[in-house]
């Protein structure tokens, strides 16, 4: 097992095949190298493939700077008290030429500018249940699309990563500071809007939301969602209205009290109470997974597998996401109404 990814052995660059090594090869031409956030979930390469897709088609690509979107994934990651991402995007917005916006990111300051201080205030609103504050600009869809992705890949960071773990160097002039520690791409050169949708072939296509538009992002969350939504059958239907009730209670937001997630678990059999208490920490509280938890479950069956891992984990990951998609539909829908 690799020293920098919990619970499965994720799969190395010079491994890969197949679906997982043309995600690979993508992430390393457009974004970053093959850093552990990117391998942690490459056990399940469905899970994989639809994760990147919908960051690259939301925050690489289309009219939006990638700045702005910069700056989403950074408020979400602060507010769901994700270091390793929060380390990252303050590691970009340098590399980005913006340093001052990361030292007064750092240091709790407002922004100098107004529309970007709007900006991140509305990324950090979205980890709060009920309405986010009003999102200054368009296009919706890739500012949407960020915050969601974030929101996502912060709880398998949380959930998969060592903690204390930090994203090392961020610079290809530097020396990593592990192995494999992620190395971003400068960012400023064109990319092709649609260009990932290839890796989706074959998966589940899923809802795409109102949000969405006709942007390929659209149809990239639909399937993350749907694909995600396989990890409900490695649990019992009594398992899974646990995990989709408790989630719910908490509008899929983050909560410190663990304490009282492990209290509807009671009615349930203490074989399904193992699924059913990884899911729901992978939502709500995934930096409280512990090794042990996750291992007690694949004690369960002998068919569990690391790919089964992965899907469990997306699986109460996209189950709290979905709660903050409606809430920021919703905010959508009403200020639609309202103009």
């Amino acid at each position: 097992m690799s020293p920098y990814v919990r619970h499965v052995t994720p799969v190395a660059p010079e491994q890969a095949s197949g679906l997982v090594a043309r995600v690979y090869d993508q992430v390393d031409a457009e974004a970053s190298s093959i850093g552990p956030a990117v391998r942690m979930t490459s056990p399940a390469p469905e899970i994989l493939a639809a994760g990147w897709v919908l960051n690259r088609e939301a925050q690489f690509v289309g009219t939006a700077p990638v700045l702005d979107k910069t700056l989403v994934a950074l408020g979400v990651s602060q507010a769901n008290r994700c270091d390793y991402d929060t380390l990252a995007w303050l590691g970009a917005l340098r590399l980005l030429g913006r340093p001052e916006l990361a030292d007064a990111i750092e240091q709790g300051e407002p922004l100098a500018d107004a529309r970007l201080d709007a900006l991140l205030g509305w990324a950090r609103s979205t980890a709060t249940a009920g309405a986010p504050a009003p999102l200054p600009g368009e296009p919706v869809a890739e500012y949407v699309g960020t915050a969601l992705f974030s929101h996502f890949i912060n709880r398998m960071v949380l959930a998969m990563l060592p903690p204390g773990l930090t994203p090392g160097t961020l610079d290809p002039a530097d020396e990593p500071a592990f192995e494999g520690a992620p190395v971003f791409r400068r960012w400023e050169r064109a990319r092709t809007p649609g260009a990932s949708l290839s890796l989706l072939a074959g998966l589940p296509r899923g809802r795409v939301p109102e949000w969405a538009g006709d942007a390929p992002v659209g149809r990239a969350y639909a399937t993350l969602a749907a694909v995600s939504r396989q990890g409900a059958g490695l649990l019992s239907e009594a398992a899974r209205d646990v995990v989709q009730e408790v989630v719910a209670s908490h509008r899929g937001r983050r909560t410190a009290d663990v304490d009282r997630l492990d209290a509807p678990l009671a009615t349930l059999t203490e074989r399904d109470q193992t699924g059913a208490r990884v899911a729901i920490l992978a939502g709500l509280a995934p930096e409280a997974l512990t090794d042990e938890q996750v291992a007690a479950w694949r004690a369960t069956d002998p068919r569990y597998s690391d790919h089964c891992t992965v899907y469990l984990l997306a699986y109460g990951a996209m189950t709290a996401v979905g709660h903050v998609e409606a809430d920021l539909a919703a905010a959508r829908g009403a200020g639609a109404a309202d103009a």
